[in-house]
């Protein structure tokens, strides 16, 4: 078979809700690698994050009829793929009070050096990595779905399952604490100063 080129995530996602397979498998190869990304935030055991990948797309392909066609793919996707490794990683925990979501999600931002040029803002990237990645897990999360993956703030709250104003206060929390310990004398990012 043939792939899909050229189609929506949204009209896939419409065929996939109709039962069309060969959508349905162009929606799996479209996010697996951006699955398999975010699911590694959450935990180091790449067999576990690769079968709860697997869950998600098995329970999508089961339910479909049930689905929403209206809804965006992308935060559906990542939002099931969040609570599958919740579920399996609370599970197996002995002790299930041990569970602390707010130290889940282990992003480590990085800087695409290869992309810049100028020794400046070479600097500056590797001043905003630094700081990311000491900001507290959710902070890092929210960062890394609003400018990592561009979702909206509605599909932020979606996706991590909390109120909208409680991604405005983490954004908010995590952007004075950047601009706080920005170090003097080099330029702030646009970013951080329109926030």
């Amino acid at each position: 078979m043939g792939r899909i080129t050229g189609q929506t995530e949204e009209w896939l996602w419409t065929q996939v809700v109709a039962g069309d397979s060969l959508a349905y498998e162009e929606l799996v190869h479209r996010h697996y690698t951006l699955l398999y990304q975010y699911g590694g935030k959450f935990s180091r055991d790449k067999a576990l994050v690769k079968d709860c990948i697997q869950d998600v797309f098995l329970t999508l392909w089961e339910s479909r009829h049930a689905l929403n066609a209206s809804i965006p793919p992308k935060p559906y996707l990542l939002a099931s793929l969040r609570r599958r490794i919740h579920r399996v990683v609370s599970y197996d925990r002995l002790v299930f009070d041990a569970f602390q979501e707010d130290t889940l999600f282990d992003a480590d931002f990085g800087i695409e050096d290869r992309w810049i040029h100028e020794e400046e803002t070479l600097r500056t990237a590797a001043e905003i990595t630094r700081l990311l990645n000491q900001l507290p897990a959710r902070q890092k999360e929210v960062i890394y779905l609003k400018f990592f993956q561009n979702l909206s703030r509605e599909e932020i709250v979606d996706v991590m399952q909390i109120t909208p104003q409680s991604v405005s206060n983490l954004l908010q929390k995590s952007f004075k604490w950047l601009r706080e310990y920005w170090p003097a004398g080099m330029t702030l990012p646009f970013f951080l100063l329109s926030c």
